[in-house]
C-alpha cells in the first residue's frame, strides 16, 4: 500500500526508486518493497516537448528531486528504480536516458534506472489493472491505451509544437491568439483581452490596458472589427512576453481560461469546448487497441491524469464523455512518483 506523502522514519531496505518528470514538476519517491514510503523530494519541470527545456534543465530537475529523496538512506539499498519522463519517446530519448543517469550518479545509486515516458507512470498511479487506457492534459496531452506497465497505442502526446491538443500549454496559446485577434479586430469580445494581459505582464498591464476600448473585453463574444483603439503597445509587449519566456510558462494562462468560460464567455467556451473534443478524441483513436488487448472481458483500467483533468469544465467534460463511451466513471491518477515506483517493485518481481 502507498501511503501519499508520508514518510516513515526508520524505513528498512531494500528501497525502489519511482521519478515521474513533467513539464511543471519532477517529484521522487523512494519506497520499500512492501509500499512504504521511505524518501520523498521534489524538482523543477523540464519536458523537451511540452515545456521546451534543455538537457541541462532535464538533469537538475531529476537530481534535485532524487537527492532530496534519498536524503539519510543508504543508496546501496536501492534495488532499481524507474524513471516516467515527459517527452522520453524516442525522439528524446537518448538525452531522457543520459540525465536520468547522471542523476542516478549523483544520488550515489550504483547501476541504471530504467526509464520510459511518464504516461505508463500516469495509469499505474489511478489503476492496478494491467491493461487499461489513461487520458492525460497537462502541460502535454493524449491518451494511451497501457499492457503490463508498456504502451500498446498512443495518440498525440506530440509536444507543443505539433500536438498537445487541448493541454494547457495549447489553451493557453490559444487564449492568447483570441486576445490578439480581438485587439486589432479579427476577433470577438472576450473576458480574456483583459485578464491575459494582467496575468502575462503584471502591474505594466494597467496603463496598456487603460487605452483598449472596453467593449473588447466584455463576454460578449461580438466581433471587434468596430470597435477603437488607440495602440500597439498592448499587443507588442504580450508578443515580447510570450515569446521570451519558455513555451511552457503559456500554460498558466489556461485556468483564465476556465474561469471566463464558467462566466459565460463564449470565446472562453470555444476553447474549452474544443480542449475537450481533441482528449476524447484520443480516446476515441486508442480505444480499439484496448478492445483487442480484452479479448471480450470487461476488466480494465480507466484513468485521467494531469492538472486539467483534476477539476474544471475541461475535466467535467473530459470525464463526462469518457463515462458515456465505457460506462464507468474514469479515476484520477494520484501521484505520479508514486506510480513509477509501482512499476518499479513489478518489474523486480517479474
Amino acid at each position: 500500500m502507498f501511503y501519499g506523502h508520508y514518510v516513515c522514519s526508520n524505513p528498512i531496505g531494500p528501497y525502489v526508486v519511482g521519478v515521474d518528470a513533467g513539464g511543471t514538476r519532477t517529484r521522487a519517491a523512494i519506497i520499500t518493497l512492501d509500499g512504504t514510503v521511505a524518501g520523498y523530494g521534489v524538482g523543477p519541470g523540464a519536458n523537451p516537448n511540452s515545456g521546451g527545456g534543455s538537457a541541462t534543465e532535464l538533469t537538475s530537475a531529476l537530481t534535485t528531486a532524487l537527492t532530496t529523496a534519498i536524503k539519510d538512506l543508504d543508496p546501496a539499498l536501492v534495488a532499481g528504480g524507474v524513471f516516467g519522463i515527459a517527452g522520453a519517446g524516442a525522439a528524446n530519448r537518448p538525452r531522457a536516458v543520459a540525465s536520468a543517469n547522471a542523476a542516478w550518479e549523483a544520488a550515489g545509486i550504483t547501476g541504471e534506472p530504467e526509464v520510459i515516458t511518464d504516461i505508463p507512470v500516469a495509469y499505474a498511479a489511478g489503476s492496478t489493472e494491467p491493461v487499461g487506457l489513461v487520458v492525460f492534459a497537462g502541460t502535454g496531452a493524449g491518451a494511451a491505451v497501457v499492457n503490463a506497465g508498456e504502451i500498446e497505442r498512443r495518440a498525440d502526446a506530440n509536444g507543443y509544437l505539433i500536438g498537445d491538443e487541448g493541454s494547457a500549454v495549447w489553451i493557453g496559446r490559444e487564449a492568447v491568439r483570441a486576445v490578439m485577434r480581438a485587439y486589432d479586430g479579427r476577433g470577438r469580445a472576450t473576458l480574456l483581452a483583459g485578464t491575459v494581459p494582467r496575468a502575462l505582464l503584471g502591474e505594466a498591464s494597467g496603463p496598456l490596458l487603460a487605452e483598449l476600448d472596453p467593449g473588447i473585453a466584455m463576454a460578449s463574444g461580438a466581433p471587434t472589427a468596430g470597435l477603437t483603439w488607440s495602440g500597439t503597445d498592448l499587443p507588442q509587449a504580450i508578443i515580447k512576453k510570450v515569446y521570451a519566456g519558455q513555451p511552457a510558462s503559456i500554460g498558466g494562462v489556461a485556468p483564465l481560461v476556465s474561469a471566463a468560460a464558467e462566466a459565460g464567455d463564449p470565446v472562453a467556451l470555444e476553447i474549452i469546448e474544443r480542449a475537450v473534443r481533441h482528449l476524447l478524441e484520443d480516446a476515441d483513436a486508442v480505444r480499439p487497441a484496448l478492445n483487442g488487448l480484452l479479448g471480450g472481458r470487461d476488466e480494465h483500467g480507466l484513468v485521467v491524469a494531469g492538472s486539467l483533468l483534476e477539476s474544471g469544465p475541461v475535466a467535467d467534460g473530459v470525464r463526462a464523455g469518457l463515462s458515456a463511451r465505457f460506462g464507468v466513471d474514469p479515476v484520477l491518477a494520484g501521484d505520479g512518483a508514486l506510480g513509477a515506483a509501482r512499476l518499479a517493485v513489478h518489474r523486480l518481481e517479474r
